[in-house]
């Protein structure tokens, strides 16, 4: 046998219901044991007054005991008369206070019902603007907050720590979605060199063996910098903070492996695209991945944007104890406003229809990360020289 469960209204199993239904009841009692108090004096005081009247009774016990004889003057039969009027109207008058006070109470329940109603919600119209803004809050805006003004009671606490979590949850839900722009950007510049390099020789239908093998090792370099930046990125996601691994290298080494890289689709576009490295190793202490991949921005964004039968050129060169990296390309330049935009995140120029504006602010992080920086130089119609300085090594 199933046993079903009555399922109370909604209305009556809010808290609102039961705060008023409690205030409301707790009235109720008070009020009980104040007209019962009072009652129950009024009753005594009744009880009080027929014993005195009983005093007036004059007994004569001359007969024996069959029967009393009461003597009374008239003036005590007069106060007699008078005090028995009195007690039944003390009576009367009990009667009614009885029903009255039951009446009362009824009607005193009601109204606490009311006022407690009223008290409750408005008690409790902080928890209702909490209600709503979670209601409002989107898995693509998380800009919404309570905001609650007023004492510093218990209420005002729990909104602002809602608040507070939501400004947590908001800098999480940030910082996953820059690293899902981030993932698809960089994991890009690598595809998009194995492919243009394996798109040509499968093209040329005279590549020889040579030729094969050249573009599978770049292929191959590329797919083994994706696993390794697939690697940092996940590190990146546990930890919140993207992880260096320093070690000394050769920027020259660096410059050359890149350039090597976008060769296939520099030559796709017909641009010329070279590598003017110094002749003695630029040693700096970095992360090679992610000096790749700053690298590989700079030149990507140079092939991409400069013009047919253009060149571009990556030089690395020292001066002191400053290591630079320098992006030459013939492309068709940036205004001075733009100069001073260009390494903010998402931002795109007026030429970079295919871009996503993250490009220059990876490169921009990854200099800063490695005590360094990056600038530009350039002019409408000219061409653009980007510049990543790095300290050198001291050992």
């Amino acid at each position: 046998m199933q046993v079903r469960l009555l399922r109370l209204p909604q209305g009556i199993q809010s808290i609102r219901f039961r705060l008023s239904l409690t205030y409301a009841l707790t009235v109720f009692a008070a009020g009980s044991v104040l007209i019962g108090g009072l009652y129950f004096w009024q009753v005594k005081q009744l009880d009080d007054l027929t014993l005195s009247a009983q005093n007036f009774s004059v007994k004569d016990r001359r007969t024996g005991d069959e029967y009393e004889l009461q003597v009374l003057t008239q003036s005590e039969l007069q106060r007699a008369t008078l005090q028995a009027f009195e007690n039944d109207a003390y009576r009367v008058a009990i009667t009614n206070l009885r029903q009255a006070s039951l009446f009362g109470l009824a009607i005193l329940f009601v109204v606490a019902f009311g006022v407690g109603w009223l008290l409750a919600g408005w008690a409790l119209r902080p928890v209702n603007r909490m209600a709503s803004v979670a209601r409002e809050i989107s898995g693509s805006d998380l800009s919404r907050r309570i905001g609650l003004v007023g004492p510093e009671d218990e209420l005002k606490f729990l909104a602002d720590t809602f608040d507070a979590m939501l400004d947590r949850v908001q800098g999480a839900f940030e910082n996953q979605r820059r690293f899902v722009q981030d993932a698809s950007h960089e994991l890009r510049n690598p595809l998009a060199a194995a492919r243009s390099h394996l798109e040509l020789v499968l093209a040329d239908s005279g590549a020889t063996a040579a030729e094969f093998r050249s573009s599978a090792e770049i292929a191959h370099r590329s797919t083994e910098r994706m696993g390794n930046l697939v690697e940092d990125l996940l590190s990146q996601a546990r930890s919140g903070v993207p992880q260096l691994e320093s070690s000394l290298l050769d920027l020259s080494e660096v410059v050359t492996e890149v350039v090597e890289e976008f060769g296939g689709a520099a030559r796709q576009n017909k641009i010329s695209l070279s590598a003017d490295v110094a002749d003695e190793p630029i040693v700096v202490v970095g992360d090679r991945m992610a000096l790749l991949r700053a690298t590989s921005n700079l030149v990507s964004n140079a092939v991409r944007l400069s013009e047919s039968n253009t060149s571009v050129v990556v030089r690395t060169l020292q001066v002191g104890e400053q290591a630079y990296i320098s992006v030459i390309d013939q492309g068709p330049g940036l205004s001075s406003e733009d100069q001073q935009r260009v390494f903010e995140r998402f931002w795109r120029g007026e030429h970079d229809g295919s871009g996503t504006g993250l490009g220059l602010s990876i490169v921009k992080q990854i200099a800063e990360r490695h005590a360094g920086s990056v600038s530009v130089e350039s002019a409408l119609g000219i061409g653009s020289t980007f510049v990543l300085k790095l300290p050198t090594s001291q050992t």
